[in-house]
């Protein structure tokens, strides 16, 4: 890690446990949003919290290599393959929006040891996000620290 990664604009992002794990374990290579601050997120880091119990837990992480802002046809029709999500899911999740992102990820790193809900609540206060929030120093040194 230099002193530059200390300054970007991390993203730590809540997804559901199946689509988190296959993320970290490098299958899944997009991870789809509704919405996501378009632009400025090239070779960030994406924190992968995944939500559900009994996981709970920042399971890893990956680099954001470029966020695509597509029609949601394009989306189903670029990237259904690496999603790992079904027609029907992807339908619900988009709803009657037009557009949405597509967040194209490289280097999926899965930590050894998951960092868990409660350790981040106790050193940081953290409650995971609805859909992303900004990851801090803090937030960083814990998880590289695993």
């Amino acid at each position: 890690m230099t002193n530059l990664d200390l300054f970007k604009q991390d993203f730590v992002l809540s997804i559901r446990p199946e689509y988190a794990t296959r993320i970290v374990d490098g299958l899944k290579k997009v991870e789809l949003r509704r919405r996501f601050p378009y632009g400025t997120a090239t070779d960030a880091k994406l924190f992968i919290y995944a939500t559900a119990v009994p996981i709970q837990a920042v399971l890893g992480y990956a680099t954001i290599h470029e966020v695509r802002r597509l029609s949601v046809d394009e989306i189903w029709h670029q990237y259904h393959d690496v999603a790992y999500i079904d027609k029907p899911a992807f339908d619900e999740y988009y709803g009657d929006l037009g557009e949405g992102y597509v967040l194209v990820l490289r280097e999926p790193i899965k930590l050894k040891t998951p960092v868990p809900l409660e350790e981040l609540k106790a050193k940081l206060k953290f409650t995971p996000p609805q859909s992303f929030t900004y990851a801090d120093d803090a937030f960083r040194k814990i998880i590289y620290g695993n």
